[in-house]
């Protein structure tokens, strides 16, 4: 049995199984099979359009685990050919390759696409991948970004994108720009004056007033969450300076978005966030037949606090509590959205114990886990208790924990 002949046999089956069998087949090169089986198993679910093609080379884990997924792939595409227009002569660069993931997609926008990696081995797959696939327009470089940006290549590009790497040189994973692999803050400068376009890929735990202070030509902020998880953090930049505050996007795929795999986009500036005026709740707001809303990931993320209750008429049920309460139903809502059906106190507690519920704490002085060995439940079932802290009024800043029994609408 031949090396791709294994692969073929045995993708379906366990790991582990498959490390024992590969010994009984001396012609098989163990260690490359093995490394494609778990790849191709870990893509089936991250990457099907790739997992699909016949002879797709897969990196080792870690490669894998920080390539974009097909779904933010796609993101990314739809970003730039909305920004960009439908002009397919302009030249552009992958600085931060990796797997090519973000190349494979992105350089359907260009004529002439240039993929950037220091890792040799990555070069060598993306090679091999793109050949497979008649991606002739890619130029592979075994190059840094730095030495990229200093050479003939990188004249004249339209549109460049960087996703640069989150780990020290320990390993361990870091998330400020000047910790990061290519340092952007002494790199900036230079990418954007070499393109027209620049697009950036940065860790979802950066501070986003934090990364803007740096990044000074930002127009667009794009926070991505794929199943209310944020993933991405994208920053749009152009080589004009913007007259104002960029936009933030908070893009949702999945789960909440009004269709399967495609975004649910709320956009705004922090201008409005900073003048919007949101009333906080007051205490019978939190009762049986009323209405709490929270906000999906990425609109929490963008820090949207206020603004998502002046536009959609709620009130914040505490100053640090970012739930949303009112007595109607608001269908249209960006995020998960419940119906109270009781208030849990001492009284009523009793009669939770044993059932299964989903359990959700917001600023609340309990963890959930805490708070479900307190009440004496089980973990799952189809409601939810919702445990946060309620203002005690608009004049008053003070709020109590309150734990609410609610059934999830959306």
């Amino acid at each position: 049995m031949s090396t791709d002949e294994f692969i073929a046999s045995f993708r379906d089956a366990d790991l582990t199984q498959s490390a024992l069998r590969v010994r009984q087949y001396p012609n098989v090169d163990a260690a490359f099979a093995l490394q494609q089986i778990e790849g191709w198993q870990r893509a089936r679910t991250k990457l099907p359009e790739l997992a699909a093609i016949d002879g797709w080379h897969w990196p080792h884990r870690l490669s894998l685990e920080q390539c974009s997924s097909q779904l933010t792939a796609h993101y990314k595409l739809q970003l730039l050919s909305d920004y960009l227009g439908s002009d397919r002569t302009i030249k552009g660069a992958d600085l931060t390759g990796g797997f090519g993931i973000d190349t494979f997609y992105l350089s359907q926008l260009a004529n002439t696409w240039h993929y950037v990696e220091q890792q040799e081995e990555l070069c060598q797959i993306a090679a091999h991948n793109f050949a497979l696939t008649g991606r002739k327009r890619i130029c592979i470089h075994h190059s840094t970004a730095e030495a990229f940006l200093l050479s003939p290549e990188s004249e004249q590009l339209d549109m460049l994108y960087l996703d640069p790497a989150r780990r020290s040189d320990a390993g361990n994973k870091v998330f400020r720009l000047q910790d990061c692999t290519p340092d952007l803050t002494q790199l900036y400068p230079r990418l954007i004056n070499a393109c027209r376009v620049l697009l950036i890929k940065l860790s979802p735990m950066l501070d986003i007033s934090a990364a803007l202070d740096s990044l000074p030509h930002a127009r667009q902020v794009h926070i991505v969450a794929v199943k209310n998880e944020v993933k991405e953090l994208l920053v749009l930049c152009t080589n004009e300076p913007p007259t104002g505050k960029p936009a933030l996007i908070a893009a949702n795929i999945g789960p909440n978005s009004t269709q399967p795999d495609r975004p649910s986009v709320w956009t705004f500036d922090m201008d409005e966030e900073t003048a919007a005026v949101a009333p906080l709740a007051q205490p019978d707001d939190a009762t049986a037949g009323h209405y709490l809303y929270e906000p999906n990931a990425a609109i929490l993320k963008a820090g949207a606090y206020k603004l998502i209750a002046e536009r959609y008429g709620l009130c914040k049920a505490a100053v640090n509590t970012h739930l949303y309460l009112s007595d109607r139903l608001v269908n249209a809502f960006p995020g998960r959205i419940f119906r109270i059906r009781q208030r849990v106190d001492k009284a009523t507690q009793k009669s939770l114990k044993g059932q299964a519920a989903n359990i959700i704490c917001r600023n609340y002085p309990l963890r959930p886990d805490e708070l479900k060995k307190n009440l004496h439940l089980r973990d799952g079932g189809s409601q939810y208790l919702l445990a946060f802290r309620l203002s005690l009024g608009n004049n008053n800043t003070s709020a109590l924990p309150v734990v609410l029994l609610c059934e999830r609408l959306d």
